[in-house]
């Protein structure tokens, strides 16, 4: 996909922010983002995410539960990255897990979906072999692809910080850690969300 060799960032075209970095809609195609770092750990994240998707497409995985990686440009605000900006079918922003399970009106009124959305993630995670540093809700998107369509994707922490990541290449080792992380995730929902639903959501994904 070409891009402008230089990009004007400005707040106008601001679309998010983590802990290290942010997220710009493109100038030229509103259906991408620009993320840049703005510190030292972003930079280290963004490499880490890049060099992991570039490892799925050598291996011919399906990784299209990820966000589509473009390619590099350079901003006013230093290199940025570009990458696809999952919206529903509609251009809403699309909700995340964390949206659903913080509303107890959404929660029970889309338990069946949360609950079939939620196997079909762990399913891709198995089956595909795509490897996470750790699963939050606020991370987990449900795509509304059409009127009652939903697809579950994942935005960021993707790939590995061990040294050498042997769950990139073997399928026992990131079978493994997949389902260490899927675990992991079951408690944050118990530790870290006080919805009324969420221990029936852990019982029924055990």
């Amino acid at each position: 996909m070409q891009t402008k060799s230089f990009i004007q960032l400005d707040e106008s075209l601001f679309y998010g922010k983590g802990s290290h970095k942010k997220c710009f809609i493109h100038p030229d195609n509103k259906d991408l983002c620009i993320k840049v770092a703005y510190n030292r750990g972003g930079q280290k994240d963004l490499k880490r995410e890049i060099n992991y998707i570039q490892v799925l497409r050598k291996r011919n995985k399906n990784y299209s539960i990820l966000p589509q990686y473009y390619g590099k440009v350079e901003t006013n605000l230093g290199t940025g990255y570009v990458f696809e900006i999952i919206r529903d079918y509609d251009g809403n922003r699309c909700k995340t897990l964390e949206d659903f399970i913080t509303s107890n009106k959404l929660f029970s009124e889309n338990f069946n979906l949360i609950i079939a959305l939620l196997k079909k993630l762990k399913s891709e995670l198995y089956n595909n072999e795509i490897i996470t540093m750790v699963l939050f809700p606020e991370n987990i998107i449900f795509q509304q692809n059409a009127e009652n369509v939903y697809k579950v994707r994942i935005i960021n922490d993707m790939g590995s910080s061990v040294l050498i990541p042997l769950e990139y290449y073997f399928t026992y080792f990131a079978r493994r850690k997949i389902l260490r992380r899927w675990v992991k995730f079951l408690e944050v929902l118990k530790t870290n969300y006080n919805s009324p639903l969420t221990d029936k959501l852990i019982d029924e994904m055990k």
